[in-house]
């Protein structure tokens, strides 16, 4: 079983975390599990990486939370990207999904947070502040260009991913505000795998073989769903609550991004039957992160869009989407998963086009002259600030 067919279970592991009140659940897996297919196949076409995880709950929190203050064309705009199609309030469900009324337990498999930070240079609409309050949501304005900013926004981060997220922006973001969403899941396995992992063959999606530590686990205990292509299990935590997909290809090529949306149904656990089975899959352990910004943009999630619209609902000032910052981490053993991500998205003022801006950031020209007499005492290209010349 190659590496690419893990990508399934990262996936899937994530998309098991919405909160018991999540509304019409239904409806909002179909739409995390196609945005989970769509962001895993357009990042492993762009990386070809071997491991890939995404956080299609963050994603959906941190954009929707950005949504409540967009335009009617950066909502759709928005919507679209996040799977719901034409359900303009879909982001909306999924911010209200993994908002958490009252503090968890300590020992609590799932903990969710959003949360959103506005720059304090940014003049705020007047009803921007009650319209939040309405969603249960106090904001925190401060210099977005400060250094302190960082420092909170990660302490943020830390504290709602239970330290398995300790940074998640390494310099000041700027712009008019930061949109956040993270979350922590930490479970058993309702059934234990074996204590002994015996070694197994492992197929990487380059052709090479190596020999992994192979899970194992049988009874009949499990509901499984099978064609002639694949093999899969939904796996159950205790409590009853969660669960974990993991589909497995027949043939030794293994499950490749573009098989997602094929098996959508899948990761949503449809269709599956208690079964008496037999399960083989390695430990793992995966930080993954990046900036899904530019995947988001060939979804239809575009700052052009946005930055034509504004976000009205929370300034008049004319700032766009810029960064949509991504950072995850899964352990999976014998004896359960813990699992986190969080997700900044990052906003940006748009330049004022009568604005002219001069940025010296690549070889430039200078010419110091007297105005007096028109003489110039020096001129010259410096392509090198920090080399010391004679």
């Amino acid at each position: 079983m190659p590496k690419s067919t893990l990508l399934a279970a990262l996936a899937a592991s994530l998309m098991a975390l919405a909160p018991a009140h999540a509304g019409d659940s239904k409806a909002m897996l179909t739409a995390q599990a196609g945005l989970a297919a769509e962001l895993i196949d357009r990042t492993l076409a762009k990386e070809g990486a071997a491991n890939i995880m995404v956080s299609p709950a963050s994603l959906a929190a941190a954009l929707g939370l950005a949504a409540l203050g967009a335009s009617d064309q950066g909502k759709v705009s928005i919507a679209k990207g996040l799977g719901f199609g034409g359900e303009v309030k879909g982001p909306e469900t999924a911010l209200d999904a993994m908002y958490q009324e009252k503090p968890p337990a300590a020992d609590a498999p799932l903990t969710t947070a959003v949360a959103i930070v506005f720059d304090d240079k940014l003049v705020l609409v007047p009803d921007a502040l009650s319209m939040l309050a309405g969603h249960r949501i106090k904001p925190s304005i401060e210099d977005l260009d400060g250094p302190k900013s960082v420092e909170h926004i990660n302490g943020w981060v830390k504290q709602a991913t239970r330290g398995a997220i300790p940074v998640i922006l390494d310099s000041p973001p700027g712009g008019g505000f930061v949109s956040l969403g993270a979350l922590s899941f930490k479970a058993r396995w309702k059934t234990s795998f074996d204590r002994e992992s015996p070694a197994s063959p492992f197929q990487r999606p380059d052709g090479s073989t190596i020999s992994v530590p192979m899970m194992h686990l049988a009874g009949d205990g499990q509901k499984f769903r099978s064609d002639e292509k694949f093999t899969a299990v939904d796996l159950a935590y205790a409590g009853g609550s969660y669960s974990m997909v993991v589909v497995a290809a027949r043939s030794g090529k293994g499950v490749g991004g573009a098989d997602l949306k094929a098996l959508a149904s899948w990761l949503q656990g449809e269709k599956f039957e208690a079964a008496k089975g037999e399960i083989f899959l390695p430990r793992f352990s995966l930080n993954d992160g990046r900036d899904l910004m530019p995947i988001l943009n060939a979804m239809g999630v575009t700052p052009e869009k946005a930055k034509d619209a504004g976000f009205p609902g929370f300034t008049k000032e004319n700032i766009s989407l810029a960064r949509v910052l991504q950072k995850t981490m899964i352990k999976v053993d014998e004896n359960g998963t813990q699992a986190a991500a969080a997700t900044a998205v990052i906003t940006e003022r748009s330049i004022d086009p009568k604005l002219i801006r001069v940025v010296a950031d690549a070889r430039f020209a200078f010419a110091l002259r007297d105005t007096r007499t028109g003489l110039l005492l020096a001129a010259g290209l410096i392509g090198d600030p920090l080399l010391a010349g004679e």
